[in-house]
């Protein structure tokens, strides 16, 4: 009875290994994907997806109506955030560099693409 469930246990840390072996694999892709990501300090900015950007607002707009309103750039860009201040672009993401008062950052799913201080750009 004594070898029979150690036979038992013994199967099952075999069992139990072989799926441990699939379990890094896992944890690697996933670490590999993460690592692209984190390349970028502001994963928050980017968009979700190849085909879309994300623009970031920094300063006070021109225009009349609000930036989210505009069909010409809601066209391509699904999201979109607006800082009133430089100030508070600079505190929220000190690692982004822009030299005026107003810009305009967009971002594809990994990095900046463009930056600009006129929104007609």
């Amino acid at each position: 009875m004594l070898t029979s469930i150690l036979l038992f246990a013994g199967c099952q840390s075999h069992d139990t290994k072989k799926s441990d072996t699939n379990l890094p694999n896992a944890v690697h892709k996933k670490t590999k994907e993460t690592r692209s990501l984190q390349s970028f300090p502001y994963p928050n900015l980017l968009a979700e997806d190849d085909n879309i950007y994300s623009l970031l607002v920094i300063g006070a707009s021109d225009e009349q109506a609000p930036i989210e309103q505009n069909q010409n750039i809601t066209k391509h860009v699904k999201s979109i955030l607006s800082l009133p201040t430089a100030e508070m672009a600079h505190q929220a993401y000190p690692k982004l560099e822009f030299n005026t008062k107003i810009s305009y950052m967009l971002f594809d799913n990994s990095r900046l693409v463009y930056q600009s201080k006129n929104l007609k750009d």
